[in-house]
């Protein structure tokens, strides 16, 4: 006997705005294999027909996270074509999809097969709810039927196992009573035995224990006697001897950055391969004859003095700075966290005349000057890149645009002007003989209910003279056209952009 839900849509293939179609159909969550969705497709107003050799039908329903895509393709899946010539198709929900899903949306999407072609249907949508049982946890289900089975194992168990005892009873209380009387009995003879083993084993483990204290007693006051003596020997000792103890020694440097006298650490000539590699320290060299050999700075004379210092910080992170006392020049390195920036060797300025140095109100004179010069070029610059070749009024077909000057001075052009959807700016292209295409939509309505497609078309007459040659639009929502000569476009200036080697350079 057949129990199927059946839930009817008709579906009609157009372009014309299809809102989402809500059902207004409810399934249950426990319906399995009885919930269907049965759709009758239809182009203008006619059955479409649907065969399995020409096209192909999708469906995907959606409810959260959850979704579900199937097609007439699927040999063991529930969507079906019954009838194709009257454009009817079956889908019965999957009973997985039907235990998760909620607020559903779904859409069917018909493909040809000749073809890469598709049609997507309208949106519609229902509700799948959740029966009683359904709403009874699973885990809750199974628990509660497992404790009535073992409760009712173990209430026959206990009633068969009563009736035996109660059968037996009478036996059991003699037993009781016999064993009673034996357990006091031997508790007493125990109790007896386990007393005067207990005061013999006693008195033997108290003398025991009293002799072995003695011979402890005695053993630790020599102990104690020869530690003392050891103790009094090293103390005298240590004051006999020339020890420094921690704390005398607490202010004292830890690591030797100079020799003993104070002097910078020297380091014989050529031995020395690299001097960012250098330990922390003061030192002194003589560097080899060609010293980038040794990473000197650049500038650096060969075989002279040097004196360098080294000091690194966390992650090393190291600062060098290497002094040729002879030409009176200083160098310093920056290398950064283990080595993640390196400065290379920056040579530190020195003058014997602080009078060439540059005051800060000198500099800052030159400053403005230089900006005030740069303000001048760049104004000249800007107002010579830009001409107005036509300003006026130009609307028609046939209207013709004269230019102030030839198109071939300029590399780009603005166009300014109206339409019935307002003020517009375009660009073109001054290079060549191709026309310039101005293109505009107006959308019409709050809701953009209407819209309109205007196009106007300029066409270089000669290098000095535009002429606009179409001027039409079209109704989207009508799909009417204007035909030749709507003039709804008004130019009003066009603007041109100078090539570079065309800009007045200033005196």
């Amino acid at each position: 006997m057949a129990m199927d839900k059946i839930a009817n849509v008709n579906l009609e293939t157009s372009a014309n705005y299809q809102s989402l179609s809500d059902l207004n159909v409810q399934f249950w969550n426990q319906d399995k294999g009885t919930a269907i969705l049965q759709f009758k497709i239809t182009r203008n107003d006619f059955p479409l027909s649907l065969s399995k050799e020409n096209v192909e039908v999708f469906i995907k329903l959606e409810s959260g996270a959850n979704y579900i895509v199937d097609n007439t393709e699927v040999t063991d899946g529930g969507f079906e074509i019954i009838d194709e010539l009257n454009g009817i198709v079956s889908y019965t929900i999957p009973t997985e999809f039907m235990i998760v899903a909620q607020s559903v949306t779904g859409q069917v999407y018909v493909a040809t097969k000749d073809r890469e072609e598709v049609v997507v249907q309208r949106k519609f949508s229902f509700e799948v709810a959740e029966d009683l049982l359904s709403t009874i946890p699973a885990s809750e289900k199974l628990r509660e039927i497992k404790l009535f089975a073992q409760l009712r194992d173990e209430v026959s168990d206990t009633m068969a196992k009563l009736n035996e005892d109660f059968a037996n009873m009478q036996d059991y209380v003699t037993m009781v009573n016999q064993a009673a009387t034996d357990g006091v009995n031997q508790l007493n003879t125990l109790s007896d035995d386990k007393l005067t083993e207990y005061n013999s084993n006693h008195n033997e483990k108290l003398n025991e224990i009293t002799t072995t204290g003695d011979n402890y007693a005695s053993q630790f006051v020599d102990d104690k006697n020869y530690v003392d003596d050891k103790i009094s020997e090293f103390e005298q000792k240590v004051m006999d001897s020339d020890v420094v103890t921690q704390g005398e020694a607490g202010d004292w440097q830890k690591y030797k950055l100079t020799d003993d006298d104070g002097s910078r650490q020297y380091i014989n000539k050529g031995t020395i391969t690299d001097i960012t590699t250098l330990e922390p320290g003061c030192y002194e060299t003589v560097s080899n004859d060609d010293p980038t050999t040794q990473n000197f700075p650049p500038g650096f004379n060969g075989a002279a003095y040097a004196q360098i210092d080294v000091t690194i910080g966390g992650s090393n992170r190291k600062q060098i700075e290497v002094v040729h006392s002879y030409q009176g020049k200083v160098w310093r390195r920056y290398i950064h966290t283990d080595g993640t920036r390196d400065s290379g060797w920056l040579e530190i300025p020195l003058v014997s005349d602080a009078n060439v140095l540059e005051t800060k109100d000198g500099a800052q004179a030159k400053a403005n000057t230089a900006e005030s010069n740069a303000k001048v070029y760049t104004d000249e610059k800007v107002f010579n890149l830009h001409k107005t070749l036509f300003e006026g009024s130009a609307n028609g077909v046939g209207s013709t645009i004269p230019l102030t000057e030839t198109l071939d001075n300029f590399i780009f052009l603005y166009i300014y002007g109206n339409f019935p959807g307002g003020n517009f700016a375009e660009t073109g292209d001054p290079t060549g003989d191709t026309d310039i295409v101005i293109d505009r939509v107006n959308v019409i309505g709050e809701e953009g209910s209407y819209a309109t497609a205007f196009e106007c078309i300029i066409q270089k007459s000669s290098r000095n003279q535009l002429k606009i040659i179409s001027d039409t639009y079209h109704g989207i929502d009508s799909g009417n056209g204007s035909g030749p000569d709507a003039n709804r476009f008004t130019i009003n200036k066009i603007i041109g952009v100078r090539k570079y080697a065309d800009i007045a350079q200033p005196e």
